[in-house]
C-alpha cells in the first residue's frame, strides 16, 4: 500500500469537466473513486447563494457534496448538504444574522484549506491507497488536479464509503468505516467550517 503525495492549491485553479459514479471495492482503481466535475452529475453552487436555498437544491437532488464556484466558474471550495441544514445554521443564528443571511461561501470548506493529489498519480493507485492517504493526511477530502493544473474531481471519504456499501463484501465496509471513524475522532474533522 502506498500513500499519495498531496499538495496545496494556488488561487488560479479552475474546474475541469468529466464523468463517473459506480460501486467500489478496496481493489478498485483510485480513479473510479473520484467524483468528477460534470454539470449533469455534480452540480456547482454559486458562492453567493443563500445557504437555505442551496440546502433545498441539494436535498431535492439528493446530493451530499457540491462544488462552490464564483461568477466566473472558478472553483472556490466544497459544501456538504448537512453543513447547510437548518440544524447546522441554527448554531450561527443571532439577532443580526438570521439563517437566510448565511451564504454558501460562508459555510463552505475553502479551496486553500484542502489538500490535492495529481490525477496522474491515481492511475497506479487503488481505493485502498486513497483510504490510506486520507488517514495519512488526516483529511476527509482530497481534490484531484489534472495535468493542466485544473481541479477535475474530488475524493471524498464519505462518498467512497457509501459506494463501497454497494458491494456485497462486508469486510471492506467495516475496514473503511473504522478508518473514517479514526480520522474524525482523532482530528475533529466533523466540525463545521465557517469563513467570515
Amino acid at each position: 500500500m502506498k500513500t499519495l503525495s498531496t499538495f496545496c492549491l494556488n488561487d488560479t485553479q479552475t474546474l475541469a469537466q468529466s464523468t463517473a459514479v459506480a460501486a467500489l471495492s478496496a481493489e478498485s482503481p483510485a480513479t473510479d473513486a473520484m467524483m468528477s466535475f460534470d454539470h449533469q452529475l455534480r452540480m456547482a453552487l454559486p458562492a453567493n447563494m443563500p445557504a437555505p436555498e442551496a440546502f433545498n437544491i441539494m436535498d431535492a437532488e439528493n446530493s451530499q457534496i457540491n462544488y462552490v464556484v464564483n461568477e466566473r466558474h472558478e472553483f472556490l471550495g466544497i459544501v456538504g448538504r448537512n453543513w447547510l441544514s437548518a440544524d447546522s445554521l441554527a448554531k450561527y443564528v443571532d439577532k443580526a444574522h438570521g439563517p437566510s443571511s448565511w451564504t454558501v461561501s460562508d459555510m463552505m470548506l475553502p479551496r486553500y484549506e484542502m489538500l490535492a493529489v495529481a490525477e496522474d498519480e491515481l492511475a497506479d493507485a487503488t481505493v485502498a491507497d486513497v483510504l490510506a492517504s486520507f488517514r495519512s493526511v488526516q483529511r476527509d477530502f482530497l481534490l484531484v488536479i489534472n495535468q493542466r493544473g485544473n481541479v477535475c474531481g474530488l475524493l471524498a471519504a464519505e462518498d467512497i464509503l457509501q459506494r463501497m456499501r454497494q458491494q456485497p463484501n462486508a469486510q471492506h465496509e467495516v475496514s473503511v468505516l473504522n478508518i473514517l471513524q479514526q480520522i474524525r475522532q482523532s482530528h475533529n474533522l466533523e466540525k463545521q467550517v465557517i469563513n467570515g
